[in-house]
């Protein structure tokens, strides 16, 4: 009987203590990426609403910056929205947790198209979420009415006229590419002879620049301050919205692609809450609303059919194949940033 008592003790305390831990199971996760509702709020709380599961949102205005704050504490953060060469990058770093499929059977709603690139090639460590170009919006009308020529390429933006009438995002990498475009070579130059010809072009358009702005620079076009900008598609998208005279222009001489991934901490303290997170916005009619919301191109080829007719004809985020084919990756900016930096810097001062 005594030993029937123990066992029955012992039974009752090992199911105290599971049922304990599962009480205290963390009912939380920490994601981390770019602020300004680029996960929406609105689909964060029906989440938490849905599971109980509360989400921290960590806003970060730099992949570098995120990079660095995960390196320093890879435990404290379960989930990052970070883009393409980033996922490269932190791969490379053995940051990444690889991640378990079978926990995830709304993966299978991803379109193929965009499996198996360079900064992942066997799809094991990021979920694309949201896709955009950098391309030029431009209010045509009033570029005509200060004398310039219509605006088809980014060599057209260093035309005398536009002085104070361009505003860029505020990124070395993207404005010197740019500048590398338009002189027919590629994003993320290393040749030195190359590099110093970018580098006297750019100081070139700095009259013509009257605004840096990565946030909203579409506002800088609506209210009259610029005539023409370059930005993120989702921006031009609202730019045009508001103004219809504001037209996309793709440039002639090609855009670069971004597609921002989840990842996974490999440290990451809630993996079962960040598992079903992950497959929370990959449901159609979630990823669905998120595009529309954020104004990216989808990646979930699921969600089309719950897409609002306007998204689905709009040119900006159901991109044309040609303007596609056009499109480049920015790779290995890591070995270019701080030449970049360097020189933007010194751009930026005068």
């Amino acid at each position: 009987m005594l030993i029937l008592a123990v066992l029955v003790v012992a039974a009752g305390a090992a199911v105290y203590f599971i049922t304990r831990g599962n009480e205290e199971a963390p009912k939380e996760i920490t994601l981390m990426t770019w602020g300004g509702d680029f996960v929406p709020r609105e689909v964060i709380d029906e989440f938490t609403k849905e599971t109980g599961i509360i989400v921290n949102y960590k806003e970060v205005t730099s992949n570098e910056d995120m990079q660095s704050l995960l390196e320093a504490n890879p435990d404290q953060y379960d989930l990052l929205v970070v883009t393409d060469y980033m996922v490269d990058i932190l791969r490379q770093n053995g940051m990444l947790e690889v991640l378990d499929k079978s926990k995830l059977p709304n993966y299978a709603n991803i379109n193929p198209v965009y499996h198996g690139n360079y900064y992942d090639p066997k799809d094991e460590v990021s979920i694309p979420y949201a896709i955009s170009i950098s391309l030029l919006l431009v209010n045509q009308e009033e570029v005509a009415n200060l004398g310039a020529q219509p605006i088809t390429t980014y060599s057209d933006l260093w035309q005398e006229e536009l002085r104070n009438k361009v505003v860029v995002v505020d990124w070395s990498v993207e404005i010197m590419g740019i500048v590398l475009k338009s002189l027919g070579y590629e994003y993320n130059e290393t040749d030195p002879a190359k590099v110093a010809e970018a580098r006297e072009k750019l100081f070139a358009l700095k009259p013509n620049i009257v605004r840096f702005e990565t946030n909203t620079p579409e506002d800088s076009l609506i209210n009259g301050e610029a005539v023409a900008g370059f930005m993120y598609s989702n921006q031009a998208v609202k730019g045009n919205a508001a103004d219809p005279k504001l037209e996309p222009v793709f440039p002639t001489e090609g855009m670069p692609i971004f597609i921002d991934c989840w990842v996974m901490s490999k440290q990451a303290p809630n993996k079962d809450g960040a598992y079903q997170f992950l497959n929370f916005i990959m449901r159609p009619e979630i990823a669905a609303r998120i595009a529309d919301l954020t104004k990216f191109t989808t990646p979930n080829k699921a969600a089309e059919p719950y897409l609002p007719e306007d998204y689905r004809n709009n040119p900006m985020l159901n991109l044309p194949d040609e303007v596609v084919e056009n499109t480049s990756f920015y790779i290995a900016v890591d070995k270019v940033l701080d030449e970049y930096e360097h020189i933007y810097a010194e751009f930026k001062l005068r």
